[in-house]
């Protein structure tokens, strides 16, 4: 524990210096109480003899504090007085501030009074401007009124320029001017209004006054058809000249020279040269009049040309120039288009026996259009192009009349039926003219080349009707067939398509009707033949004439009349001598004509067809017949003499014969579809013919013959008997494809059923007689019904099928031509419709199928 003593040196060490004792045992020791007192003794004595230290130094340093203090007081009055100085220094600046402030709004002030004083002298010339304006609106106003239109106008002009220029008319002013249009609106702009307005107002009035001088100067008169140039009148000192003058110095010429035309137009020229207006007065000219005359004019180009000639040097001599050309661009265009389009093109013959007249009409435009040029009126060169294209000219009239008249005559229908004969040479082997001389009947399957499309690959008609996995049959099976059918017929050719099977209506996809190819739809034919009795060098040949008639429309006969008079005119142009004529350059175009008019009989001609009930038979027969007569024609015309080279080349008859045949046999496809279509809906349509109620059947059926009996008798006599006789076996097909169609797709065949379909099939081989030639009667009448419809067979041996027994049908399919008509397949599914499953119609369908082509072995 420290003593008392050693306690207090310690805390004014510490209070004096900071520091600690060093000792660990003084620093670590214990104060007790009883030392604090002790502690305080020390700690008192310290502070008394630090109060005397201090007491000692202030005695002996007070001499100088009281200069510092003397000194401090001396800066502290020395910053006062340097404050009062800033402040006054604040103030005096402050104080020129304001006198600048003030000068500058003293300066601004007298800057505004002086611009005040020139917008004051600015406003001042401005309305004095106006003033001046306004006197002169006044003195053109007084003249105007005194009737010197020419100084009111001189003058109005002025203070137009300066209302459009925004400028006086004088150098006065100029700059007020300018300034006038920064002015309110409330003091100038509307000022400016109200003079503008009296400007437009006053210039209106002046110039109604003259056009009241110049409706006296140039007076027309609507009622007597007359107008009169007059170069003075007694009541103004303005003359003609003058007034021209003062339209054009205000850009009104070309209107005042468009009004005159206007009124020379509907008072003179138009009641002159409106063609279709007729009669036409005569143009008559007294000194400064013209006027229509009570006379009437000629009729002619010449007569015409003159008067229009007359009336153009009269206007020339009594108008000013200026007014002149203007008129003469507003009234030339129309006026030469009037003149040809009623006129020229008019005159223009459709025939070449009018070609004289035609040449003076091109001799008197060409004279027209050089006087034209030698007065310097316009539109001298649309005449001069006119008579360069006459060619042209005539040509184009030349298609337009025969295309309407083609038109026409198509528009007049089908008109009287006509009766007409085709003969066509065909040599044949001696055997085969012999067999024709004795039957007097031959078989055509291509139904020839003219009633033949332009078809260029054909499918063998085997290939259509056999089945793939079935030979050919060659000529001694048809004849077998036919034979077994108790059927006779001329044999068929086996290279050349039968037509009915060329439509395609097969039993798998009746749904390809409308995609008949119509290239594949010719009808077979079988012509009378009467033989000549000529031997070709060949003695193997025999040639014979086949002919047949048939009905055609008075339309083929007006269409190949306009072709060959085309044509021959054509051949007229192309003669040395007609070289010179102005119109044969037109040679060529000639010959492209009959393109045309061929061309529109085949656009134009279905509309007045379909107007007849059988209009397609007679388009068929229509086009066959046309077709002939070209190919006669242009053979002949190769052949003529009195023609050049160049224009037998120049005729382009061939390709449209083979359009025209094609045209007609579309026409035949369409009529044939169109009567299957009706057939397939009386059967049912897409239903199952046989699954009807049996009126249903019975009425179908019914409706169904009576179809095809009524197409026969429409056909039989306007087409030839071969081809009425294909187009309707074309139909007997359609029933038969769809009725063989239907029986196959029966889930089953009872015995009554199979009794009611061959019944429905009786009826149809009904229509056999349809198929027996013109002339036979009795026992020499022999149907030709498989001739021309190829499923016929098929249909005979399905009927003679459903009513056999399994031996019969396994001899149908071993000995008779069954298997020509029916693939294993096909009977197996008639016999599985028509028989139990039994033991031997087992055995039956397994021979049939091991035997699939069983007349092969015996061919």
């Amino acid at each position: 524990m420290a003593s008392p003593g050693v306690l207090g040196s310690i805390l004014i060490d510490f209070s004096t210096k900071g520091s600690f004792p060093g000792e660990e045992s003084v620093s670590a020791a214990r104060v007790e109480e009883s030392a604090l007192p002790g502690a305080l003794v020390a700690l008192n004595a310290a502070k008394t003899e630090l109060e005397t230290e201090i007491r000692q130094l202030s005695k002996d340093s007070a001499p100088d504090v009281d200069t510092w203090i003397t000194h401090a007081q001396s800066i502290q009055n020395d910053i006062e007085t340097s404050k009062q100085l800033a402040s006054r220094i604040v103030r005096q600046a402050e104080a020129d501030d304001k006198r600048l402030e003030e000068q500058e709004d003293t300066r601004t002030y007298v800057e505004f009074m002086a611009k005040e004083v020139e917008l004051n002298e600015h406003l001042r010339q401005a309305l004095e401007e106006m003033q001046r304006l306004n006197d002169q609106l006044d003195d053109a106003e007084t003249l105007a009124s005194e009737g010197n239109i020419m100084a009111a106008l001189n003058m109005l002009g002025g203070i137009v320029l300066c209302f459009v220029s925004r400028r006086p008319n004088t150098d006065y002013g100029t700059e007020a001017w300018e300034t006038i249009s920064e002015v309110s609106p409330d003091t100038t702009v509307r000022a400016m209004k109200i003079l503008n307005q009296r400007c437009l107002t006053l210039k209106h009035a002046i110039y109604e006054q003259f056009e009241i001088i110049f409706k006296a100067l140039v007076v027309v008169n609507m009622d007597d058809r007359a107008i009169t140039i007059n170069q003075t009148i007694p009541s103004t000192p303005m003359t003609l000249t003058e007034a021209t003058d003062i339209l054009q110095r205000y850009k009104e010429v070309d209107k005042a020279a468009k009004q005159l035309w206007q009124d020379l137009d509907e008072a003179i020229l138009r009641p002159r040269t409106e063609l279709r207006a007729a009669p036409l007065p005569k143009i008559q000219i007294d000194e400064n009049c013209i006027r229509t005359s009570e006379q009437l004019a000629d009729n002619n180009i010449k007569a015409l040309f003159k008067e229009l000639e007359s009336v153009i040097c009269f206007l020339i001599e009594n108008l000013p120039s200026e007014l002149v050309k203007s008129l003469s661009d507003a009234m030339m265009p129309t006026l030469s288009a009037r003149v040809k389009d009623l006129w020229l093109d008019t005159a223009v013959p459709a025939s070449l026996d009018e070609i004289e007249k035609y040449q003076k009409a091109l001799v008197q435009v060409q004279e027209f259009a050089k006087t034209l040029e030698v007065l310097g009126w316009p539109e001298s060169h649309s005449f001069h192009r006119w008579v360069e294209d006459a060619h042209k000219n005539w040509l184009n009239k030349k298609k337009e009349t025969v295309l309407d008249w083609t038109r026409n005559e198509l528009s007049l229908g089908l008109g009287t039926p006509q009766v007409a004969e085709r003969v066509q040479k065909k040599m044949v082997p001696r055997d085969e003219g012999m067999q024709i001389t004795a039957t007097s009947n031959a078989v055509d399957d291509a139904w020839d080349a003219a009633w033949d499309s332009d078809k260029e690959d054909s499918s063998p008609v085997e290939d259509e009707r056999l089945p793939r996995d079935r030979p050919e049959r060659n000529r001694g099976s048809l004849e077998e067939e036919q034979r077994n059918s108790s059927m006779t017929s001329t044999p068929l050719v086996p290279e050349e398509d039968d037509p009915a099977d060329a439509w395609d209506w097969n039993d798998e996809d009746a749904a390809d009707e409308a995609a008949v190819d119509p290239d594949a739809s010719e009808p077979a034919t079988t012509r009378d033949v009467s033989v000549v009795a000529q031997q070709n060098s060949n003695t193997e040949l025999r040639q014979v004439v086949i002919s047949e008639k048939f009905q055609t429309s008075s339309i083929p006969q007006a269409i190949l009349k306009a072709v060959i008079g085309v044509l021959n005119d054509g051949a007229i142009l192309t003669q040395p001598k007609n070289e010179s004529l102005p119109i044969s350059p037109a040679a060529p175009g000639l010959f492209n004509l009959p393109t045309l008019l061929l061309a529109e009989y085949r656009a134009l001609s279905p509309l007045y067809y379909a107007e007849n009930m059988n209009g397609n038979m007679y388009l068929l027969n229509d086009t066959v017949w046309l077709s002939d007569q070209l190919q006669d024609f242009a053979a002949q015309w190769k052949e003529r003499e009195d023609i050049p080279e160049r224009a037998v080349r120049m005729i382009k008859i061939d390709p449209e014969i083979n359009k025209l045949i094609s045209f007609g046999n579309r026409a035949y496809t369409n009529e044939l579809i169109a009567q299957r279509t009706i057939i397939h809906d009386l059967l049912a349509g897409t239903q199952n013919f046989f699954q009807q109620e049996k009126d249903e059947i019975k009425d179908g059926i019914r409706f169904v013959i009576q179809q095809v009996r009524e197409r026969n008798k429409a056909w039989f006599d306007i087409i030839p008997w071969s081809s009425c006789a294909s187009a309707t076996g074309s139909l007997v097909n359609a029933v038969a494809s769809k009725l063989i169609t239907d029986i196959f797709e029966l889930p089953n065949i009872g015995v009554d059923e199979a009794e009611h379909i061959a019944t429905i099939i009786s009826k149809v081989e009904g229509l056999d007689d349809l198929f027996i030639k013109p002339g036979q009667h009795g026992a020499n009448a022999v149907p030709l019904t498989g001739q021309f419809a190829d499923k016929w067979f098929k249909l005979s041996f399905l009927n003679q099928v459903l009513q056999s027994n399994l031996a019969d049908i396994k001899y149908l399919w071993t000995e008779s031509e069954l298997s020509y008509y029916f693939t294993a397949e096909e009977v197996v599914d008639l016999i599985g419709l028509s028989f139990e499953n039994n033991t031997n119609v087992r055995q039956t369908i397994k021979e049939i199928k091991a035997n699939p082509t069983p007349k092969e072995g015996s061919e």
